[in-house]
C-alpha cells in the first residue's frame, strides 16, 4: 500500500511539473508577443494576405488573396479570391455563433451543420494562437518534449479541452514567439481527420504586438498554403453587418 501511495505522489508531481512548465512557456510567449494587453488585441482583428495554395496534392499551386475578420469567441468571416480552371472565383464563409453561411460568386447558401461544426473546430484551434487560455480553467496544459521548427529548438505545449480537438503549440526557445500550431482537421475528400500544421515566421511589430507575417500550412504532410500578410488591423469591435447573410 505504501508503495502505491509513493507511486501516486510521484505521478501527481510529474503531472504538476508538466502543467507548470507549460504555463511558464506560455507566459513567456505572452511577454514575447508584447504582453497581456497587446495580446488581447488579437481577439478582434482583420488580416489580409496573399500567396499560393494547392487544392489537389501534386497539382500546380494557384495564386490567391484572402481577408479574415474575427471577433472571438464565435464570429468569423473569411473571404478569398483566386482563379481555378480559367474561372475567377470569389468566396466567403461566415460563422456567427451556431449559424453559418457561404457565398460563391454571388450565390449565397446556408452552410450545412456539419460544415459549421468543422469550421468551428478549426477556429477553436486557431483561436489558441491568441494565447488567451491561461486563465480559463476549462483548458488543460501539458508540456511536451522539445522539437525543432524551421531547424530551431522549440518548446511544445499540448492544449486540451473537453469536447474539443487537441491543439499543440510550439514556441521558439530563443525568442519565446509562437512558431507552429498543430491540430487535426477533416479532409473534405475522405471525411477522415488528418494532421494540419501551420508554421509562422518573419515576425513584425504592429501596434505593440509581435505578429507573424508569413505562414506555411501543411496538411497530411503536403504543403497546402504559403502566404504573406499584407495588412493587419486590430479592431475595438467588428461591424455586425459583416456577419449578416446577404439577400439571395
Amino acid at each position: 500500500m505504501r508503495t502505491l501511495t509513493v507511486i501516486w505522489i510521484l505521478l501527481a508531481a510529474a503531472g504538476a511539473t508538466a502543467e507548470d512548465k507549460a504555463r511558464e512557456v506560455v507566459k513567456r510567449a505572452i511577454t514575447a508577443h508584447g504582453g497581456e494587453t497587446a495580446v488581447g488585441k488579437l481577439r478582434t482583428m482583420r488580416l489580409n494576405a496573399e500567396g499560393t495554395m494547392t487544392l489537389v496534392p501534386g497539382q500546380p499551386a494557384i495564386a490567391f488573396k484572402i481577408e479574415d475578420v474575427w471577433q472571438m469567441p464565435d464570429r468569423y468571416r473569411t473571404s478569398s479570391s483566386f482563379k481555378f480552371m480559367d474561372k475567377d472565383i470569389t468566396q466567403t464563409q461566415v460563422i456567427d455563433g451556431e449559424s453559418g453561411w457561404s457565398q460563391v460568386n454571388g450565390r449565397t447558401e446556408d452552410m450545412p451543420k456539419e460544415a459549421i461544426a468543422e469550421m468551428r473546430a478549426q477556429k477553436h484551434a486557431e483561436d489558441q494562437d491568441r494565447l488567451g487560455f491561461l486563465s480559463d480553467k476549462s483548458f488543460e496544459l501539458t508540456a511536451l518534449d522539445d522539437a525543432k521548427v524551421n531547424g530551431q529548438p522549440a518548446a511544445a505545449v499540448l492544449i486540451t479541452k473537453k469536447g474539443r480537438r487537441d491543439v499543440k503549440l510550439y514556441f521558439d526557445k530563443a525568442t519565446g514567439l509562437l512558431v507552429k500550431r498543430e491540430h487535426d482537421v477533416q479532409d473534405p475528400a475522405t471525411g477522415a481527420l488528418v494532421a494540419q500544421e501551420a508554421v509562422f515566421g518573419d515576425f513584425r511589430e504592429k501596434d505593440g504586438v509581435q505578429h507573424w507575417t508569413t505562414i506555411t500550412v501543411f496538411r497530411a504532410g503536403n504543403k497546402m498554403i504559403e502566404a504573406k500578410v499584407k495588412e493587419i488591423e486590430f479592431l475595438e469591435k467588428v461591424d455586425a453587418k459583416l456577419f449578416l447573410k446577404p439577400e439571395r
